[in-house]
């Protein structure tokens, strides 16, 4: 397999996800926050009600602080202002990745389909990484730009351990379908991920409008980039190249 990550997004927001400890039965990934690049550098906010429930399939922020959440470290919520955080906010997430002056930047580059050459921006580089660490639960989702025309992406595949009790094996390079589950009476923008056939898994949620748009306007290909995880809780993502769809390119 030889897919890499030559045409990066460059999203101008991300957002703040978090997803409670193992030990935790439900094991939603929350939206709590949004991440923005701003005229004057980068603002970080906290959801308001409304929004929270629309991306949180309409729990409430008190079933999230059931679950064990107290907010980003960095960003007390007692210390919030009108319009948000302000002082420093990309220097603290940036904090959750490598520095660039390591020797080893490039494996883990890498090991996100990244070349070492490539040039991307904070926010971009948090999108390609999600900047997740052992232990804390945050991570960043792209929202992705349902409106771009060319695209390299690494999405996870959200419900995969689920799913892969009842799929065959999985290897690196499998071509991976997606499709949209007009069906689901669930989540009206399901985008279903296949292997030979078989459901393997969805796009994330919080990513799912977008990716169904690109499957409208756009020609859309996967193959499986990383497979990890623990024997009780799998993990798979797809590499996910978009591309015009021909008939545009002879226009």
């Amino acid at each position: 397999m030889d897919h890499w990550i030559r045409h990066p997004s460059e999203p101008k927001e991300l957002i703040l996800v978090w997803q409670a400890p193992s030990s935790v039965e439900d094991r939603l990934r929350w939206a709590v926050g949004r991440v923005k690049a701003a005229p004057s550098g980068f603002v970080f906010d906290y959801l308001e009600e409304e929004e929270f429930r629309a991306l949180n399939e309409g729990r409430n922020p008190q079933e999230l602080q059931a679950a064990g959440y107290a907010g980003y470290p960095a960003f007390d919520v007692k210390k919030r202002s009108a319009d948000g955080f302000r002082d420093r906010v990309i220097e603290a997430l940036l904090r959750r990745l490598p520095p660039s002056t390591r020797s080893d930047f490039g494996d883990f580059l890498a090991y996100f389909r990244i070349p070492s050459d490539t040039k991307l921006s904070p926010l971009g580089l948090l999108a390609a990484t999600e900047a997740r660490l052992p232990g804390d639960g945050f991570s960043f989702i792209d929202p992705l730009d349902p409106m771009i025309s060319t695209v390299d992406v690494v999405l996870e595949i959200a419900g995969f351990r689920h799913h892969a009790p009842h799929a065959s094996p999985i290897a690196l390079g499998a071509q991976v379908t997606l499709s949209a589950e007009t069906f689901n009476t669930h989540d009206p923008h399901a985008v279903a991920m296949s292997i030979g056939g078989a459901k393997v898994g969805y796009v994330n949620r919080l990513q799912a409008p977008s990716v169904r748009k690109w499957l409208e306007i756009r020609s859309v290909n996967g193959w499986i980039s990383r497979l990890n995880g623990r024997p009780d809780a799998p993990r798979a993502f797809a590499f996910v190249e978009v591309r015009p769809q021909r008939s545009s390119v002879a226009a």
